[in-house]
């Protein structure tokens, strides 16, 4: 009995330590339950909540903070590179990829030459542009940046190729347009970026043909203008593009295998640039696309709701718009439930059952 008082008495002093918002929120939720069995709310009535607002499948969403409150847009990104399927090759006997050869990871043979391969998913045609030891312009244009006088001024050309639409696509270079380490200033030039100087290790560009067809004017991707040598073109405004920034990392250790690492990724649409940032939990959530039969997919304060809410700066997606809502109108405990930390701002994410093209 007495170790059960101690445990008990112990409870209760880590709960006065500790503050918890979900308790309060998940009163506020179970009271307000009658009033939400109708639907998500759309809007709310004193300016502070999310709101969101679809236009021919097109989300368009309020990021609020308790000083302001910003709108954003979800725009449809018709071509992606999958990050996690990026990966460097070499060949055997140096002829690989297109050449006829059978690409494999990068290994001891030909340590000081290999490609690079990745998967697309796209909805439209698209070209693939690689260039590497680049440095990025005013503009999204690239040129070539390697501090070798040779490879600067006679650069390795720009991989260009074309992908049809489709899932999982995959692109890989074959051995003619493998990059040669020693071509450039030393390994440092593939392994490091520069953010100074905006010169990135390697760089890969997709661009399809924009939607809007008061922008495209009929264009096809016969009209993409020419790469330059070793770079990448200004994006047109009739073309949406994904750009890609990756390093390249070689094993200390035989047999000192290269491999690469995305470290951010841009979308180009309507004239502007957009980085992309991940969004911790959305890959279980039913309102953004999967299964309901998916697990973890409840608010994580009233345990009933779907999520659909993100907590800003630290991008996790567990709330619900009336959780996210009380949480906001507290005056102490306004933090993440799930990192505590604290809450800049929110934004409420829902997806139209088809997305505008």
């Amino acid at each position: 009995m007495g170790a059960s008082s101690s445990r008990a008495r112990r409870a209760t002093s880590r709960a006065d330590v500790d503050f918890d918002p979900r308790a309060d929120l998940r009163a506020h939720a179970a009271s307000d339950a009658e009033g939400r069995r109708g639907g998500r709310r759309a809007s709310n009535d004193d300016g502070r909540g999310a709101i969101v607002e679809s236009d021919g499948g097109a989300t368009t969403t309020t990021t609020t903070s308790a000083a302001r409150t910003h709108k954003t847009t979800t725009i449809r990104n018709h071509v992606n590179l999958n990050k996690s399927t990026l990966e460097c090759v070499t060949s055997d006997g140096g002829a690989g990829g297109r050449s006829g050869g059978t690409p494999s990871l990068s290994s001891g043979a030909g340590a000081n030459k290999f490609g690079i391969t990745f998967k697309v998913d796209a909805d439209k045609a698209c070209r693939v542009s690689v260039a590497y030891v680049a440095r990025e312009l005013p503009g999204g244009a690239f040129e070539p940046a390697s501090t070798n006088p040779i490879a600067r001024t006679n650069p390795k050309g720009t991989n260009v190729a074309h992908l049809e639409a489709g899932l999982g696509a995959r692109f890989t270079q074959g051995a003619e347009d493998y990059v040669d380490v020693r071509s450039f200033g030393g390994e440092r030039e593939l392994t490091t970026t520069n953010v100074d100087a905006k010169t990135y290790p390697v760089v890969i560009r997709l661009e399809c043909v924009s939607s809007d067809a008061e922008a495209n004017h009929g264009k096809t991707l016969a009209d993409l203008p020419e790469n330059p040598i070793g770079g990448l073109a200004k994006p047109e405004p009739w073309v949406q593009c994904q750009t890609t920034y990756a390093e390249f990392r070689r094993e200390t250790s035989a047999p000192r295998k290269w491999t690469a690492h995305v470290t951010k990724q841009k979308i180009y649409v309507h004239g502007s640039s957009y980085e992309l940032q991940e969004i911790y939990g959305i890959e279980s959530c039913d309102n953004v696309g999967l299964s309901s039969a998916d697990v973890g997919e409840e608010c994580v304060i009233c345990l009933t709701e779907p999520r659909d809410t993100t907590v800003l700066p630290c991008r996790h997606l567990c709330m619900c718009a009336e959780c996210a809502h009380h949480l906001r109108s507290q005056l102490t405990g306004n933090v993440c439930p799930i990192c505590r930390n604290p809450v800049e701002s929110l934004l409420e994410i829902k997806v139209a059952g088809d997305a505008a093209p």
